[in-house]
This record gives C-alpha cells, structure tokens and sequence, in this order.
C-alpha cells in the first residue's frame, strides 16, 4: 500500500513532462531496403521506366532538369548508369556492377531516404503522384505502386 503514493506521484510528475531529453548518443534507426529488389525491379520500373533522371521533355519537363541535375532538384539526386542486368530474375547477374561506390549503390542510398516501410507515406511514392512535385509523374493506381508496395514489403 505504501508503493501506491509513490506512483501516483510519480504519474502526476510525468503529466507535467514537456519532452524527454533523448541524451547525447540519440541516433536515429536506418532502414535497411531490399538492394537487389531496388536494382532490378524498383530502378527500372521508376527510375528509368518513369523518366526520374533526365525528365521528360514530352511531358514538359526541362531538358535535364530532373533528377539526375544536382542544382535542379531539392532532394533525390540520381546518377545516370546503364540497367543493372537481372537476367529477368530478382538479383543483378554482375555483382561488381552494383558495389561500393558505383553509381548503382549510390541511386540506392538516394531513393531508399525517399522510402518507407509504410509505402504510402513515403515521398517515394507520394510526391511524384502529386503532392509538392513539379508534375504528377505516376497515378496511385499505377503498377509502379504495388512495385514500390512490394520493396517497402521486402525483408
């Protein structure tokens, strides 16, 4: 009975917290995406499929004013790179062709902090079908979704 004071009160100082101070070694989690599933589904689909890099110029994009300009985009800057040869499966035939500091690697790293296990929140999926994009690049009822659906999915 003498324990019951002691959480009340310890409950009625919590009720007057404002925020909680998470310390000097606060890191936040990287999530980790499948990288083969991104190479040989998720970067053909968008990526090349849906013009990302270059734009689109018969959709009224300006000529190299998309993803694969620096100095034209906010965020998502993407290096043009040949396909990463699959072989129609789901992981690349030539595994140097995706290794530490090519350009394949570092599309990944750039998409995957536009991407979230909750796919529908993600800006990967929710600006280029029209939220804060400069055009809609895909509908939500697109096949590139359930592409995207199915990366966020993958272990």
């Amino acid at each position: 009975m003498r324990a019951l004071p002691l959480v009340v009160t310890a409950w009625m100082v919590c009720l007057g917290c404002r925020a909680v101070d998470p310390g000097p070694n606060f890191v936040v989690a990287e999530e980790h995406f499948n990288e083969d599933y991104f190479y040989c589904h998720v970067e053909p689909a968008l990526i090349f499929n849906k013009r990302c890099g270059p734009g689109d110029p018969a959709a009224g994009d300006p000529g190299n004013g998309c993803h694969y300009n620096a100095s034209a985009v906010s965020g998502m800057v993407l290096v043009e790179h040949e396909p990463i040869d699959c072989a129609g499966g789901d992981h690349p035939v030539d595994r140097t062709r995706v290794g530490a500091g090519s350009s394949a690697q570092g599309n990944l790293q750039s998409v995957s902090l536009e991407m979230s296990r909750d796919y529908l929140t993600a800006p990967l999926l929710v600006r280029p079908s029209g939220a804060n994009h400069p055009r809609v690049i895909f509908q939500r009822d697109d096949a590139v979704v359930d592409t995207i659906r199915a990366w966020a999915e993958q272990p």
